[in-house]
């Protein structure tokens, strides 16, 4: 049974795409100072977002997934974070102190390479939860969004991967402002499935009926569909009828 407020549905599918918005502009400024706190208030909205969502639609795997991939981004921000935060003091002595310089460049490196696996890893979770989202919403976009933010988390290993999960954070932002009530799609699945009642081959009007078992046959019949004797003595629906009163 699907939530009876229609209230709860719409508060969640604005914040899930406010929530995605933030996180565009987060990816493409994570690196400014303490402008990059943007992109976690989005994650934050989205996952509260995706928890309301996932009660909506009846499955829990996209709230558990959003909950992975924000764990793996977070712990991958803060890396990122750490280590030019480091690298911008550590490089400077290079000149003076070559050994901490060189030491310097080395934590970047090696931060980098593990930043580059939490993303990775987060994009695989945000991955499943939109996909799973995009086959309960009818909504392919967030397919097309999932896939972009997973290569964009591979290529953060060079800066154009943060360029791509801005674009696919954009195209997830649209999909979940398209969401609609999920009763919406039920009903349209529950019209597609009806099945129209089978043709009998013949009007309704125009039957006869078996005189040894009284099953239905078509008047160009000459054996009985039903126990397969030879239709003798045929009557129409209508005669059946006042033979009966």
């Amino acid at each position: 049974m699907y939530p009876d407020s229609t209230r709860n549905f719409e508060s969640n599918r604005i914040l899930g795409g406010v929530g995605a918005l933030l996180t565009a502009i987060g990816s493409l400024v994570l690196f400014q100072g303490t402008v990059g706190i943007v992109g976690l208030v989005g994650i934050i909205l989205l996952l509260i977002a995706m928890h309301g969502l996932a009660d909506d639609f009846k499955d829990y795997s996209i709230f558990r997934s959003t909950v992975g991939g924000f764990i793996f981004d977070l712990i991958g921000t803060l890396l990122a974070v750490a280590v030019f935060a480091a690298f911008n003091f550590l490089h400077g002595f290079i000149f003076s102190h070559v050994i901490i310089g060189v030491f310097g460049y080395i934590f970047a490196i090696g931060g980098w390479i593990i930043m580059f696996i939490f993303f990775v890893l987060a994009a695989v979770f945000y991955r499943f939860a939109f996909y799973s989202l995009a086959a309960k919403s009818r909504v392919p976009i967030l397919r097309t969004g999932a896939i972009v933010l997973l290569v964009g988390g591979t290529l953060t290993i060079v800066f154009v991967g943060f360029f791509l999960m801005f674009v696919a954070w954009i195209l997830i932002a649209v999909g979940l402002f398209s969401l609609r009530l999920p009763s919406e799609y039920t009903g349209a699945t529950e019209a597609r499935n009806v099945t129209p009642p089978p043709a009998t081959g013949a009007p309704s009007d125009q039957v006869k009926y078996c005189s040894y078992c009284g099953a239905e046959n078509s008047l160009t019949g000459t054996f009985c569909t039903h126990c397969g004797r030879r239709l003798n003595g045929q009557s129409s629906t209508a005669e059946a009828s006042q033979q009966a009163v």
